[in-house]
């Protein structure tokens, strides 16, 4: 299951690459967002699309590998990222500006083990000699930027680095402890409820704002559908779902 679940993200990164320069003849706007988000948006598109016969398209992919698409070129009407590094980027590319960018959400950095494991650890630096621990290597995942400096600050990385599997994203991580290739996985709160195939280990401790999950949204090529559909976000409707898929605002 693990290689099938990277293998399918891996592919979705490919394609995301290729295919999103052959749309843009349709008037639907396209935004671009975290695949963490790929559940919760749905069901917000839906609700969303139902209430105001408006549409818009999506393009899931890791946060950093959107950036880095739009700024070579890739079409794109908004962006929905998770973490500050690729919205960088696009300031930087003159893509949108901080001015324009919203923080919208908030997540929970866990600990998560295969479902039907035993072991009893409850902390980050009880997981010293706990076995291999997959985490989403901070040069794809801007999910792993908060891992590693939730580890910095608890001064356990690089106790824990001859351990640690480093993983495309987030779900790929999950899929290492859900598969039972690793004890522990690094993920986001919103991950670990989706599957039945992992439980709940402990959440990470942290008191640094670096380690706090934030996603933002921004327009790029912005459109009256894309802006509204942004302004919906905040929405009590869309608050709800959100809530419900474990995220916080």
């Amino acid at each position: 299951m693990f290689k099938t679940r990277l293998a399918s993200t891996i592919l979705l990164a490919i394609v995301s690459t290729i295919t999103i320069t052959c749309t843009t003849t349709t008037d639907t706007p396209l935004i671009h967002a975290a695949a963490s988000l790929v559940d919760v948006l749905s069901e917000i598109q839906t609700r969303y699309e139902n209430e105001t016969n408006n549409k818009v398209r999506f393009n899931f992919a890791g946060s950093n590998l959107i950036a880095n698409q739009i700024i070579n070129g890739a079409p794109a009407n908004a962006v929905i990222l998770a973490g500050q590094t690729p919205i960088d980027k696009l300031i930087r590319a003159d893509k949108t500006t901080q001015s324009q960018t919203t923080q919208i959400l908030t997540n929970t950095l866990v600990a998560v083990k295969p479902s039907n494991s035993t072991a009893s650890h409850e902390t980050l630096r009880q997981l010293v000699d706990a076995g291999k621990i997959a985490m989403p290597d901070p040069v794809t995942a801007p999910a792993g930027e908060y891992f590693q400096a939730a580890l910095q600050e608890l001064n356990l990385l690089e106790k824990l680095k001859p351990q640690i599997v480093p993983t495309l994203d987030v779900r790929a991580a999950l899929a290492a402890a859900e598969s039972g290739n690793v004890a522990y996985a690094l993920v986001y709160q919103t991950d670990a409820i989706t599957s039945p195939d992992v439980q709940m280990a402990f959440t990470i401790q942290t008191q640094s704002e670096q380690t706090r999950p934030k996603y933002y949204a921004s327009p790029i090529n912005n459109d009256t559908t894309s802006d509204d559909f942004l302004n919906y976000l905040q929405s009590p409707t869309a608050r709800t779902i959100f809530t419900k898929h474990g995220f916080t605002q």
